[in-house]
């Protein structure tokens, strides 16, 4: 008898679009795809080994999250970043961040502060070149890094969640401050420093303040007009 040919597996259609929507709004995060740059499906398609559908379903979703502009007569664009857009993503960040070290700071562990004391050094000794975006970009993940730690600390899952949300929109303000401050903020890594402090001495109201004038100061670096 002919043994009967075993089916094969399913394509996971779902996973497939989950992971070209991911490929996209990295390169979107990691400032690959620039704030104006124009999408092309079809290139897309091709470097990815795909069909035009999953990449456009993908490009739509990230339009509904306000990262993609779609456009029948110009086409698909990374969303520029306006200066109200930059004031509106850093003071829902004083929201959300300062609300995640009023809970962290009273019971933060040695080993969490040992943590962000680690993504403090290796950030403070990046030489960031304004002419090269790679340096940049490095700086770009340690200070990610840092800040969301303060939210997985905070062991808040639906605060982190919103946060990580924003993630992407706090990365466009990060593209601007390259563009127009010329890189890593002079500040910004003493501004760490005192957050760390803060959070040492298990002060909430010193850590609240320390993370307001950190994200104050760079809403006016990031400011369009000097």
């Amino acid at each position: 008898m002919e043994e009967k040919t075993k089916p094969s597996a399913p394509i996971d259609l779902a996973s497939l679009n989950e992971k070209i929507y991911d490929y996209i709004k990295q390169r979107i995060i990691n400032a690959d795809y620039p704030p104006g740059f124009k999408l092309n499906v079809r290139e897309i398609s091709r470097d990815l080994g795909v069909s035009h559908t999953p990449v456009k379903d993908a490009l739509f979703r990230l339009a509904g999250e306000d990262l993609v502009e779609i456009s029948s007569r110009t086409g698909t664009y990374v969303k520029n970043i306006t200066e109200e857009d930059i004031h509106e993503i850093l003071r829902t960040r004083i929201i959300l961040e300062t609300a995640a070290v009023e809970a962290l700071a009273p019971r933060i562990s040695d080993e969490e502060l040992r943590q962000l004391e680690d993504l403090y050094r290796q950030s403070a000794a990046l030489t960031v070149d304004p002419n090269n975006s790679e340096t940049y970009k490095a700086f770009m993940e340690y200070d990610s890094r840092f800040h969301l730690s303060l939210f997985r600390f905070a062991g808040n899952n639906r605060l982190m969640k919103i946060y990580r949300n924003l993630n992407a929109h706090m990365q466009f303000v990060r593209f601007r401050l390259m563009n127009h401050a010329g890189g890593k903020l002079p500040t910004t890594d003493r501004e760490h420093k005192v957050i760390l402090d803060a959070l040492r001495a298990r002060d909430p109201e010193k850590a609240k303040q320390t993370i307001r004038d950190h994200l104050l100061r760079i809403d006016a670096a990031c400011s369009i007009h000097p």
